[in-house]
């Protein structure tokens, strides 16, 4: 489907939904714990309906009602289905392979097709030496059979740091102490430090020196209730809009937190963006921006819009160390290019890089979602800036992490 942008200014306040990283892992802890809670302050994507669907199928009740979701985890691991639906959220595969591996079972992961061409060799890797079975049955099935046991395991970092939550979120629950060492660079490791931060609330210990990871074993999480934090991954749409189409207050952020994404405003700032706090929240004013290079190895979900800021700079600037794009959703290294050269910006590869030459205006045009959804939100801030109207072909990509974004964007911040 597609949707068709002509927005040229925005003003107002907006809410950030919840963290779907946050969200994915409370949910987990809280099921992990086999007690009662209630998460707050709780949105429901694509991507966390199937971390839910997973959750269900082990035993785990829930009931959603006005953004609280109360969770009954007191029959976890008496399955309701051994084939886990993530569809085509990553967080869910690479989380649930440990988890299913509590349990000497066979599971089948069913997957849509463009999940299983994202990379599995970190686990690849890791079960190779281990009494665990894992194959692909197909382009959309996973078989996973085996019982994990506590011990020292290395695994490398460079590919992504989903692979290292997943297994830190089981092995408290192992009988033996384990130590986890990452070898190699460990990147977005906002992630795996988020991963920790939402162990230690539900209760568990872990010990870190540097990239090693020492777990004690037999430890149990805690039931309780929760608040996820506003998610600083779909604010850096909102704040990138008012920076570059008038005045934008951006509420439900937390100051101080693990989101390796909150580096937004750090960027936006060195680019000459006028964003201040205030006592609603994050204002983000017109500003005139200057290109810089940025590193984007531990920030990846972020590629997209900053390829949008820095098409409306003045100079030349670049994404550095996009290696990992290649995995996303898409080639985010390809289809960022081509998503600014399709709207009339200057854009190429160069490597694992992306380099970028400003301009005052863009000219507008068919933008293709790729089946991202950061493409499809970065597209529409892309409008505010451009000569023509934006058409985002596959716009409906978004419901993976924020279906309310046009909602939010069109309804209560553009004024045209």
């Amino acid at each position: 489907m597609i949707k068709e942008i002509n927005c040229k200014k925005v003003n107002g306040t907006v809410r950030i939904p919840a963290s779907k990283s946050y969200g994915h892992r409370a949910l987990i802890a809280l099921s992990l714990s086999k007690g009662k809670g209630v998460l707050d302050n709780f949105d429901m994507s694509l991507d966390i309906m199937a971390t839910l669907k997973c959750l269900e199928d082990l035993g785990v009740d829930f009931i959603f009602s006005d953004r609280s979701l109360s969770i009954d985890a007191t029959r976890f691991g008496q399955f309701r289905d051994r084939t886990m639906k993530p569809e085509e959220s990553g967080s869910t595969l690479r989380f649930f392979i440990p988890i299913t591996l509590l349990f000497d079972e066979v599971f089948e992961f069913r997957c849509k097709t463009g999940l299983l061409k994202r990379p599995l060799t970190v686990y690849e890797e890791l079960f190779k030496d281990l009494d665990i079975v894992l194959y692909r049955d197909s382009l959309e099935s996973l078989v996973v059979k085996g019982k994990l046991t506590s011990g020292e395991f290395t695994m490398r970092g460079d590919v992504s740091s989903q692979f290292i939550s997943g297994m830190l979120l089981v092995l408290p629950m192992l009988e033996g102490d384990s130590v986890l060492k990452v070898t190699g660079e460990l990147e977005s490791e906002g992630y795996v430090n988020m991963t920790l931060k939402v162990m230690e609330d539900f209760g568990i210990e872990v010990a870190r020196d540097g990239n090693t990871f020492r777990v004690k074993g037999n430890q149990s999480y805690l039931a309780r209730d929760y608040k996820i934090e506003g998610d600083y991954s779909q604010g850096a749409f909102m704040l990138a809009a008012g920076v570059l189409g008038g005045d934008v207050t951006v509420t439900g952020l937390e100051k101080g937190t693990a989101q390796g994404d909150a580096d937004i405003v750090r960027i936006i700032k060195d680019m000459g963006g006028v964003i201040d706090e205030t006592p609603d929240g994050l204002r983000a004013r017109r500003s005139d921006l200057k290109a810089i290079d940025i590193d984007i190895s531990q920030t990846p979900d972020l590629t997209p819009i900053l390829g949008v800021l820095l098409s409306l700079s003045k100079g030349t600037g670049r994404l550095l160390n996009g290696k990992r794009l290649r995995y996303k959703e898409s080639d985010r290294i390809k289809t960022t290019v081509a998503m600014i050269t399709s709207l009339g910006g200057d854009a190429r590869e160069d490597g694992e890089d992306i380099v970028i030459e400003g301009k005052d205006m863009l000219k507008g045009g068919r933008s293709f979602a790729f089946n991202d959804h950061r493409i499809v939100m970065a597209s529409a801030v892309a409008a505010l800036r451009s000569l023509d109207k934006v058409y985002i072909d596959g716009y409906e990509a978004v419901n993976k992490s924020y279906p309310e974004f046009f909602n939010d964007f069109e309804h209560m911040l553009c004024s045209r």
